[in-house]
């Protein structure tokens, strides 16, 4: 599947916040703490995961409107 401009850019706006947010993760899981490194990859992974399921659901929802609005103005 390609990908497009306008996904390109959610992807890389989604990035952009999840990346320091894994990488704090990262440094205080070398660190030792564990518990506070685990959430913070959690929540990283977190927002890529919500940012993937919404962009999904909105253009499963969008297409579908779009092909029904042109069978019901195709069959006039």
């Amino acid at each position: 599947m390609a990908i497009g401009i306008i996904r390109s850019l959610q992807l890389v706006a989604t990035l952009t916040v999840a990346g320091p947010v894994g990488l704090v993760g990262v440094f205080n899981l070398l660190e030792g703490e564990y518990t506070l490194g685990a959430f913070f990859l959690g929540a990283a992974i977190a927002l890529v995961v919500v940012s993937e399921y919404v962009y999904v659901r909105l253009t499963d929802r969008t297409v579908g409107r779009l092909r029904r609005l042109k069978n019901i103005r195709g069959g006039e």
